[in-house]
This record gives C-alpha cells, sequence and structure tokens, in this order.
C-alpha cells in the first residue's frame, strides 16, 4: 500500500487578470501542457480544505497560464482562489524524467553526507514553497534537536535514491552551525 497522496500539487493560483474572469496558474512543471479544457482539478485553500472547479478555458501567457472557471465571470469573483494550490491526481501525472522528481517524493527521504555517503540521522519532513526555490525542511530522526531548512538546489543538494530512499545533502556542517 502506497503511502503517497493521490493527489500532487502542480501549481499555485495567482491574482486575477482583466476583465473576462480569468486567473494566473503558476505551474512548477509542464502538467498543464498536456491537458485541453474543459477538465476538472482539486484545489486546496491555505488551510488545507480541497474543492474542485472546472477549468473552461486554459492559455498559456508567458511564465504562466491563464484560466477560465466555469461559473465566474468577473476578476472580483475569481480572486476567492488566488494562493490556492491545484492539484492533481498522481496517477495522471507525466512520470518524472531522469534527473526529475516531484517535491512530494522528497518527503521521508533520509539526509546522507554526499562526501562521506553516512546517514546525518535527519529525515526531510517537508518541502516549503518559496518563490525562487523550494525549501526542504528535515528533522531528526529521533526526534530531539533543531529543524534544518535547506535550499533545493544543486549546490546544496545532490542525488536521491527513492529505493533506498536517501538524499544527499552537500556541506552538511554549514546547515547545523547556523
Amino acid at each position: 500500500m502506497s503511502t503517497k497522496p493521490s493527489l500532487v500539487k502542480v501549481g499555485v493560483i495567482g491574482s486575477s487578470h482583466g476583465i473576462k474572469g480569468f486567473i494566473k496558474i503558476f505551474t512548477e512543471g509542464d502538467t498543464l501542457n498536456s491537458v485541453k479544457p474543459p477538465f476538472t482539478c482539486t484545489v486546496e485553500d491555505p488551510r488545507g480544505n480541497q474543492s474542485t472547479i472546472q477549468i473552461e478555458e486554459l492559455k498559456l501567457n508567458g511564465n504562466h497560464y491563464l484560466a477560465k472557471l466555469k461559473g465566474f465571470e468577473t476578476p472580483e469573483t475569481v480572486i476567492k482562489y488566488r494562493g490556492f494550490s491545484l492539484l492533481w491526481k498522481r496517477e495522471d501525472l507525466p512520470k518524472a524524467t531522469e534527473g526529475e522528481i516531484y517535491t512530494e517524493d522528497l518527503v521521508g527521504l533520509i539526509a546522507i553526507s554526499k562526501e562521506t555517503s553516512q546517514s546525518l540521522n535527519y529525515v526531510v519532513t517537508q518541502v516549503i514553497d518559496n518563490p525562487a526555490h523550494p525549501i526542504l525542511e528535515l528533522k531528526p530522526k529521533t526526534g530531539e534537536g533543531e529543524t534544518v531548512l535547506i535550499p533545493f538546489l544543486h549546490q546544496f543538494v545532490g542525488d536521491w535514491n527513492l529505493e533506498s530512499k536517501t538524499l544527499e545533502i552537500i556541506g552538511w556542517e554549514q546547515w547545523i552551525e547556523v
């Protein structure tokens, strides 16, 4: 039985756009490239409450998409979804390519030192959204000790192995001294 969630966050809903009720959607991958409206998807507010919306129209606009939601005709009505996460069924997502990973798959991985390959006795407990890049939250496996936050960037994080459930951390000492 899988412990991974059946819904995966693929984007965040931003502000309204124009006068016809379009809203911006910022995505982290190309999931929306392969879907054709109309379609129904799940959204989640910052408190974790989920609901479904129907997207009638979708178009790429620079670094984001513009979406027209069914039943929402003005910017004032659609803005209630600002800040909501766009969730997708895991089974409907494209398979991650070589060198890619869904951030949800990082949760539960054991941190190891890239330099020594030794366990650091920390586990990834959360991936925090950040405008510049995701941030990994690591907590001690024993529950005792400080929480460590590490930017999910190549200069700080090495390879991951989903089979052995490990994630390489580069220069671990700098993170526990801070």
